[in-house]
């Protein structure tokens, strides 16, 4: 089959023929139509990725849409998102079964790509990590990018009060209001701190946070008491200096978000809410779509940024 190659750590992905998967005990196969570029994609490629390794050389894609060819949960052709976590930039993934939700009619394989690893962290993030209720103030770091841009149609949908979009680019902050953002925040300015605290003069509830660094420290100062800071992601910086006397003093929650932790029941639940809210036309993303064959340029430019588009792969 047609599939994708990685033969060293930090190596460049290769297109070219890949041994077909076998069918194996509690794992379904799947023909993939649609997968997708992810920071997960890169991290795993890199040989820096948090979790468990595989072993090389091995097929990248951590998520695909397609159809069910053989599984013991879904019947043949059931259209599905799923979570393989290596595998998917190929035409035949295998996958745990537990991995594996039905695709709503009307939810096209290209957004509907888009809708899992990236919907999820935005919308999980908001709606489970950070638990906000009607009537919260929620500051989102990152908004130009895809799940900051999710983050903040997840907050508008969960009642938020008031959304604090932060984000460097200027066409990033532009798309943030169009989506419900309340204020922007030019998260470039030398006071990011103030310009945060000045957006929300009364305290935020909520940072949603996938870019770590110095801009996660400036958001927490903003964050009243008993507020939380979710962290998905680590865009600016691996590593940030949390103030103690903040953390304490305010008695705030940092939590962590990752959905390859989270449990597949309610991942599942997951995919679906988030699938109806495309289809109700609450949540929306940009996407670009490239072909198999020109995966090497769309994984460099990943790691260069995408500009706020998710970047799908059409495989079959």
């Amino acid at each position: 089959m047609r599939g994708v190659s990685i033969g060293a750590w930090g190596a460049p992905p290769e297109v070219g023929e890949r041994p077909e998967p076998g069918r194996v005990a509690g794992r379904a196969l799947v023909r993939v139509s649609r997968t997708s570029v992810n920071p997960l994609d890169l991290a795993i490629g890199a040989g820096r990725f948090y979790g468990p390794l595989p072993d090389l050389p091995y097929t990248p894609g951590a998520e695909a849409v397609g159809e069910v060819l053989a599984s013991e949960a879904h019947a043949p052709g059931t259209r599905v998102w799923c979570l393989p976590v290596v595998g998917a930039m190929a035409e035949v993934v295998s996958v745990p079964e537990e991995w594996m939700v039905p695709v709503p009619e009307g939810v096209p394989d290209d957004l509907a790509v888009g809708l899992g690893i990236a919907g999820m962290a935005g919308w999980m993030s908001v709606l489970d990590r950070a638990a906000l209720v009607p009537g919260e103030t929620a500051v989102v770091l990152g908004a130009g990018g895809v799940v900051g841009q999710v983050a903040i149609q997840a907050a508008r949908s969960a009642g938020a009060a008031s959304v604090v979009a932060v984000s460097r680019a200027a066409a990033g902050r532009e798309r943030a209001l169009a989506l419900g953002a309340d204020v922007v925040v030019d998260g470039g300015v030398e006071d990011l701190a103030g310009a945060i605290a000045e957006a929300c003069p009364d305290g935020a509830d909520v940072v949603i946070d996938p870019v770590w660094g110095p801009p996660a420290i400036a958001a927490i100062r903003a964050l009243r008491r008993r507020g939380r800071l979710v962290q998905v992601g680590n865009a600016a910086a691996p590593t940030a200096e949390v103030p103690a006397g903040a953390l304490r003093g305010g008695l705030l929650d940092l939590r962590g978000f990752s959905l390859l932790i989270e449990d597949p029941e309610r991942v599942r639940a997951a995919y679906s809410e988030i699938a109806a809210a495309a289809l109700a036309g609450e949540v929306t993303m940009d996407v670009e779509v490239v072909p198999l064959d020109a995966l090497p340029e769309a994984w460099a430019r990943q790691s260069r940024g995408t500009g706020g588009r998710k970047t799908v792969v059409a495989v079959g």
